[in-house]
């Protein structure tokens, strides 16, 4: 019966993994291909409109986006890891109150950049590399990035809150929130720029709307849908902001280094083909928008699970996990790069490309920035598994090989080629990135995670109460290794039985139904022991159970259990459960 169990539990050891990943990789995918097209959207409208002078103005308020991105993505990112791991160990007040302080710091910041961004709008216009010599470009990026400086509250209480509300069980209300907003975006873009020829000032309002609406949608769920995320009582903390912060930038921190690489890249593609290289430039950073948030959605999808798994230390999971990160990238990737490569003329002209000269080189471009995409997505998604489970130096590690490290010296050596072969510096940074990476962590002999695999236990359970049974006996022998005092093994084993007994009898409804528990129990340094249950049926709370409830009814077990579960309220350090990713988790501390 052991060989069996153990059997089972590796072959089943990913099903709660992949039903995760369903459920958060669909409204994933759905919200990232809205963003993609919501972030395209100006560049599309404004490129049919106002040809390479509207696409050259875009291209020059990048960098700005990229600020924004390094503020919103590292505190909201880092923000709600932690946030996923409080509401793991059960300290849900400490969780809400992490959450406030990180969206007043957002909103004071986004103050901030408004003042002052509009105040020094000429120095920066100077930074940016806008010169007074072509007056149309200049005054056209200007207008531009009035609109977009006023705009950064809205940027970051939208992506902000969509990362919050993504670790509280609320992706589908993220992906609606977001894909509503950038659909508005832009539909307005088309009502503002084409028919009403508001050029880039319809840009911009139709920008600042958009992430407008999908701050008001995100605030909207939180107060209605009565989610773990409060505004009220209004108790921010800010205790730890600069270690989500930290945690964050390790690997939002390729924004930053992106700003750096847009500013050289502009110039040297206005050196190398004017002002059409550098709408050429932005056509291709609107593309890697599209294969970031491509892969973005797995990354979106997987991330909470990541950081859950991390907090309970279930690194097979974690391996698991990555297994399918890999699969649904390198399809979804490998298809979108195939896609591109083959439409790559129709695309040049669907961002206003029109000349025989400017469709050459786009097109070249872009097919050779496809070579590079899958070697993207596998950047990206390392990235991300190594900063969910907040490692953070193998995060910024690989986001700062592929960020500045190698990318910084490619891009001297080939703006100093031509205007074709510059282009190859894409594929040339993100191989070498890898191939680096690779070698460090093959010779690296830190391990990932935090505690040593021998003082875990794991085990998969079905509907049967004899496995129950045969579970204890094993877990007896785990408590004796670990040098668990006799009460201690008495009510460890006590409370996997009855916990499990309890959503066997009213989780599951008896044995007719089909039904898995997942069990992991951790040795803790301290002597305590930590158990995590996972399981598969409808809402259940075992710890609801309440035995003058249940007395006189018609199910025997279900008042034992009811017994049992009373007991290990009373005896128990502390216990938390909560319906989260679809399945019933706990949490018991003995």
């Amino acid at each position: 019966m052991s060989e069996q169990l153990e059997n089972r539990s590796v072959n089943e050891e990913n099903y709660f993994t992949r039903q995760m990943f369903i459920r958060q990789y669909t409204p994933a995918l759905i919200s990232a291909l809205a963003l993609a097209l919501g972030d395209m959207a100006d560049a599309l409208v404004i490129g049919n409109r106002m040809g390479a002078v509207g696409l050259a103005a875009i291209a020059f308020a990048l960098p700005i986006y990229m600020v924004y991105n390094v503020i919103m993505h590292s505190f909201g990112l880092g923000g709600s890891i932690r946030f996923a791991k409080q509401m793991t160990r059960g300290d849900e007040q400490a969780a809400v109150g992490g959450f406030q302080g990180v969206m007043v710091t957002l909103l004071l910041i986004g103050a901030g950049i408004v003042i002052l961004g509009n105040v020094l709008i000429h120095p920066l216009m100077a930074v940016l590399g806008v010169g007074l010599a072509n007056e149309a470009v200049y005054n056209a990026t200007c207008t531009y990035l009035r609109f977009l400086l006023c705009s950064a509250p809205l940027f970051f209480t939208a992506y902000g809150l969509g990362y919050f509300l993504r670790n509280d069980d609320l992706e589908k209300y993220a992906s609606l929130s977001a894909t509503i907003g950038n659909l508005s975006d832009l539909f307005l873009n088309i009502v503002l720029v084409l028919f009403c020829r508001m050029g880039v000032v319809g840009a911009g309002i139709s920008t600042a709307c958009g992430v407008g609406l999908t701050s008001a949608i995100s605030i909207g769920v939180i107060i209605r849908k009565g989610s773990h995320l409060r505004v009220f009582p209004f108790c921010p903390s800010w205790k730890g902001l600069f270690s989500c912060f930290r945690t964050g930038l390790s690997s939002c921190v390729s924004y930053l280094y992106s700003m750096f690489f847009l500013l050289i890249g502009n110039n040297a593609m206005m050196r190398l083909a004017g002002e059409v290289g550098v709408a050429v430039f932005d056509v291709i950073q609107n593309i890697t928008y599209f294969f970031t948030y491509l892969f973005g959605a797995i990354s979106q999808a997987s991330q909470p699970i990541f950081s859950t798994y991390a907090g309970e230390h279930n690194y097979e999971g974690c391996r698991g996990l990555l297994k399918i990160d890999a699969l649904v990238g390198l399809v979804t990737g490998g298809g979108g790069a195939i896609l591109v490569a083959c439409f790559a003329p129709q695309m040049c002209r669907l961002f206003g490309l029109s000349g025989v000269a400017e469709v050459s080189l786009g097109t070249f471009a872009l097919i050779v920035y496809c070579i590079s995409a899958v070697f993207v997505g596998s950047n990206l998604l390392l990235g991300n598994y190594y900063l969910s489970r907040a490692q953070e130096l193998p995060a910024f590690l690989i986001s700062t090989l592929r960020g500045a490290a190698v990318l910084f010296p490619m891009t001297i050596l080939f703006m100093n080629t031509d205007e074709r072969i510059f282009w190859f510096l894409y594929p040339a940074t993100e191989i070498l990135s890898l191939f680096i990476f690779t070698v460090y962590r093959s010779v690296s002999r830190k391990k990932v995670q935090g505690v040593d695999e021998e003082r875990i236990f794991r085990a998969t359970l079905h509907n049967r109460v004899e496995e129950v049974g045969e579970t204890t006996v094993r877990i007896e022998a785990f408590c004796e290794k670990w040098g668990a005092k006799f009460e201690q093994q008495y009510f460890v084993q006590m409370t996997v039985e009855e916990t499990c007994t309890a959503i066997i009898t009213g989780g599951f409804g008896g044995t007719g139904e089909r039904g898995m528990i997942e069990l992991t129990l951790i040795a803790e340094e301290d002597g305590s022991f930590t158990l995590h249950v996972r399981d598969s049926a409808a809402s259940f709370n075992p710890f609801s159970l309440r035995r003058e409830e249940v007395a006189g009814g018609d199910t025997e077990d279900l008042f034992f259990s009811a017994v049992g579960m009373d007991v290990i309220r009373q005896k128990a350090k502390d216990f938390f459960y909560r319906r989260y990713q679809g399945f019933n988790t706990m949490v018991v501390r003995i």
